[in-house]
């Protein structure tokens, strides 16, 4: 019985030596199969991921677009994109934009409720506030997101600005402060009680974007108000559908003078761009409306610029960005957008351009 025993262990030891395994050729085989599986799946589940992204981005600009129109409905005006009082009539300090404007609209009536409008948004107890991470103003795709008074949305602005140049008051300019000739008479940055012909320079530049700079308050000058400019719901008269409200920028960032409530023209609104008009002079034959969502200021064109020095709609999804109209939709508007629907997607009153170089052929979108 021993003997059986033991020769019934040799057997089972041989058997066990001779069981088949990989060879090193079959086992690279199989990596490299696996290596091809994975790097079919992986663009999948970081495209559907981007996807979820977008979804909640589009969401969070669907929330602000109602903000901001029952905000409008509130005053029977949209807001400012940013208002500036304090200091001296030719220096005003940062005071407040459209974010705090709205804060009451999306749940944080606590923020606003604490916001001393007596003082700038730079001066505390502002800037503190201002400094704190709001997810809602802050789409999931924005990698430069720091959790601190960030910002990816922008509003729209238009062709450019309006600034005090060499003691002149309102003078209309692009984003980066070339003087701008929009009736195309050869003058620019005419005084108060100057004439500057019919239509003017800043009666055109009302017609070209939705949201302006305003004037607070100014301590030691009684009665001054400033340049005031804005609109109602009865001056959109391209329609609310038809007109672009708001928009992802992803290089709006964090202004860390004062956070999500910054004054700063280029991280508050978004342009088309001003090269529309060659040189800056809106004169018959010397305009392109395909320009204005061309290559350098388009959409998507300064992802990678520093922060708030791109004012263009811009975003991190494929392909274009999401853009909240006046009605309160949203949609996901293609880089590749012709420039003259773009041009027509900013007006709203592009239908009173007529009769000037920058008229267009429709409004719709």
């Amino acid at each position: 019985m021993v003997t059986v025993s033991r020769s019934v262990s040799k057997q089972t030891q041989r058997i066990r030596c001779s069981r088949p395994g990989f060879t090193l050729l079959e086992l690279l085989v199989v990596i490299s199969i696996i290596s091809v599986l994975m790097s079919l799946i992986l663009p999948v589940i970081q495209s559907a991921r981007e996807a979820a992204r977008r979804t909640r981005c589009m969401h969070r600009l669907r929330n602000l677009s109602v903000a901001m129109l029952s905000n409008m409905d509130t005053h029977q005006r949209f807001p400012a994109a940013a208002y500036w009082g304090g200091g001296s009539k030719s220096g005003p300090g940062p005071h407040h934009n459209w974010v705090v404007q709205l804060l009451p609209w999306l749940d944080r009536t606590d923020l606003y409720d604490r916001w001393d409008m007596e003082r700038l948004a730079t001066d505390s107890p502002n800037k503190e506030l201002a400094s704190l991470g709001l997810a809602f103003l802050v789409c999931p795709s924005d990698s430069s997101a720091t959790s601190h008074g960030d910002l990816s949305y922008a509003l729209n602005g238009g062709i450019g600005e309006s600034d005090y140049v060499t003691g002149v008051h309102d003078c209309i300019v692009d984003p980066f402060g070339g003087l701008l000739d929009l009736n195309g008479n050869g003058l620019v940055c005419l005084g108060t009680g100057i004439s500057d012909g019919e239509p003017s320079d800043r009666q055109i530049f009302k017609k070209l974007g939705l949201f302006f700079n305003e004037n607070w308050k100014f301590q030691g000058t009684p009665g001054y108000q400033g340049t005031r400019r804005h609109h109602t719901a009865a001056s959109l008269t391209d329609g609310f559908s038809n007109t672009l409200m708001m928009t992802e920028n992803v290089r709006t960032g964090a202004d860390f003078a004062a956070g999500w409530a910054t004054c700063d023209s280029r991280r508050t609104k978004v342009y088309f761009s001003s090269e529309i008009c060659h040189a800056n002079v809106c004169t018959p034959g010397n305009t392109e409306l395909s320009l204005a969502n061309s290559s350098s200021r388009g959409i998507n064109a300064g992802i990678s610029a520093p922060e708030g020095q791109s004012p263009w709609p811009g975003s991190e999804h494929p392909g274009g960005v999401n853009m909240a109209l006046a009605d309160g939709s949203v949609r996901f508007v293609a880089e590749q957008i012709a420039g003259a629907l773009y041009f027509q997607l900013f007006t709203p009153q592009g239908a009173k351009l007529d009769g000037t170089a920058l008229e267009s052929l429709g409004s719709g979108f």
